[in-house]
């Protein structure tokens, strides 16, 4: 990671990394699937950020958290202290305790919209939403390069479909984005295997204009 920027990282998979450690077993309860898979998701993230010298360390939060006054003030107090002292914030919904959370894996709930209010309580000046195309794709299935607002309504029509393991889909993607870009945060959607140098350059993906 370069030294110019200071990342925040926001990422999805609990229940699901849960479910690949429950040896087959079937809870009627996801909360014990988020919580088998907990763990699982901060320690691939630490292996994988250790490797290249990386402090991480996971932080937990419900959307309440961050729009409690309180609560949302420490949270982003503790998010810059961890930056401070060049420790990554690994950021993800407190499933195991929050029936709101949980009630979001029935209908298509995100983390690409807890990560746009996360970059927005911490006033960041990215916010690079990744999956595994290279932008917002349009009718012919090219990559919208800049989208403008006054084509966010269209662009969400056709933004439709979800990832097998992920809880969203694009449409989440690009109401992150917008939501984003309406606090003055650079937004951009692209492919997790991009140079984030090139994502926000302009050289890939989609740009939120």
């Amino acid at each position: 990671m370069s030294k110019d920027y200071h990342l925040v990282l926001v990422s999805s998979g609990a229940v699901a990394a849960g479910r690949s450690l429950s040896s087959g077993k079937v809870y009627s309860d996801n909360s014990l699937l988020a919580m088998l898979g907990s763990a699982e998701i901060v320690t691939v993230w630490q292996k994988a950020l250790g490797f290249h010298g990386l402090s991480a360390g996971q932080i937990l939060v419900t959307y309440r958290d961050i729009d409690d006054q309180v609560e949302g003030g420490r949270l982003r107090k503790i998010i810059e202290l961890a930056i401070s002292n060049d420790v990554i914030p690994i950021i993800n919904e407190n499933d195991v305790l929050s029936d709101i959370e949980l009630a979001r894996l029935s209908y298509g709930g995100d983390n690409d919209g807890l990560a746009a209010k996360i970059a927005v309580t911490i006033q960041a000046k990215h916010l690079l939403l990744l999956t595994n195309v290279d932008g917002l794709l349009d009718g012919n299935n090219q990559v919208i390069k800049r989208l403008d607002e006054k084509y966010y309504d269209e662009a969400r029509k056709i933004s439709t479909g979800k990832s097998e393991l992920g809880r969203g889909g694009m449409v989440t993607k690009l109401d992150g984005a917008i939501l984003a870009r309406n606090n003055r945060i650079d937004a951009i959607i692209g492919n997790s295997s991009a140079n984030y140098h090139d994502l926000i350059d302009g050289k890939c993906g989609t740009h939120f204009v």
